[in-house]
Formats: C-alpha cells, sequence, structure tokens
C-alpha cells in the first residue's frame, strides 16, 4: 500500500523476562496527515468526497510458553562414526 507525503509510523517495542513476555505499541498515520478531501467540479455539479482517516494505534502483548532453547552445542556428532573408520 502506498503511503501518502507525509504520514508518519510509529512503533515501539520493549521485552521482559528474556523476551519471554515483549510489548509493542503502534500507531501508523500518526498525524492524520493522509486524510485529503477532494472536490470535483463538472459543469454545474460539485461533488464532494471525504476520506475517511487512515490514523490507527494497536498495543500488542506477547508472551512465550516453554520457550525452551536447543541445548546442542554442535560437539561431538559423530564421535562414534568417526571412531569406526
Amino acid at each position: 500500500m502506498l503511503k501518502p507525503y507525509g504520514a508518519v509510523d510509529v512503533s515501539l517495542y520493549k521485552g521482559f523476562m528474556n523476551d519471554r513476555l515483549t510489548f509493542q505499541f503502534q500507531a501508523n498515520d500518526l498525524f492524520d496527515t493522509s486524510a485529503p478531501d477532494v472536490a470535483m467540479f463538472s459543469g454545474n455539479r460539485v461533488l464532494s468526497a471525504f476520506q475517511e482517516s487512515r490514523r490507527s494505534f494497536s498495543v500488542t502483548m506477547r508472551y512465550k510458553f516453554n520457550a525452551a532453547k536447543s541445548k546442542y552445542k554442535g560437539t561431538g556428532a559423530g564421535e562414534s562414526q568417526k571412531s569406526r573408520m
């Protein structure tokens, strides 16, 4: 989607407990600059259109359950096969 000139989007992210719990705040079109008004003239008719605001805010919270990291360290793999040769 193309954004109009001057639209400002902002996102803030913060993690807690080794990033198991995270919060994100997001604002799109912070200054409400992408809602132009349009007027078209055709002879004796005038057509006016008002676009709805594209400004939006959201807050996201995520929690990772059982976020176990891999215990494999990359050592000792294949030692029994190497000793066999």
